[in-house]
């Protein structure tokens, strides 16, 4: 079964709970590592999510000015 995309806000309600996680002081090392780890892997998830929408959005322009000629 196909996992679904994600939302810019699933994404970031993710990355917000392990920057949480954390700060935590009684956290476990190995624990930690993994956060830091999933945590790297949201930030590029959501800096390509970002560019994906900024494409459209020129897209979107470029279709509007060619349309308005």
């Amino acid at each position: 079964m196909t996992k679904p995309a994600s939302t810019y806000e699933s994404l970031k309600a993710e990355l917000d709970g392990i920057m949480n996680e954390l700060q935590r002081e009684d956290l476990d090392v190995d624990v930690a590592l993994e956060h830091y780890r999933r945590g790297l892997e949201l930030v590029t998830a959501l800096e390509k999510y970002l560019k994906t929408a900024e494409n459209q959005v020129k897209e979107i322009k470029a279709s509007f000015n060619k349309a308005q000629k």
